[in-house]
């Protein structure tokens, strides 16, 4: 019963330290730009969340955005997920990634 029990309080502070972002959740809202300003200029608490191990997930941003954060913020690159990135294609719009296959 004692491995359970440490098997669970893992699980559940592992779900702590993750921070999932959407664009979609807060889009609606015009949160873009926190989004945004989280990933290209974090705080001195996000930052230190991360160094503490918390991983914040990024969800459907644009690949630029993307680009910009691996060449600029390279230093916090383990406490960064990127999921269903958005690309552009020729005639207007995005494609995404398909991170589920």
């Amino acid at each position: 019963m004692k491995i359970k029990e440490t098997a669970t309080l893992i699980t559940l502070l592992a779900g702590i330290a993750v921070n999932l972002v959407s664009q979609d959740s807060v889009a609606a809202g015009g949160g873009d730009d926190w989004i945004l300003q989280q990933l290209h200029e974090p705080s001195s608490s996000l930052r230190r969340m991360e160094d503490a191990g918390r991983i914040t997930i990024y969800d459907g941003l644009a690949v630029a955005d993307v680009d910009l954060a691996m060449d600029n913020q390279f230093d916090r690159i383990g406490s960064m997920m990127f999921v269903r990135t958005r690309h552009p294609v020729g005639g207007g719009g995005f494609e995404t990634d398909s991170d589920c296959d």
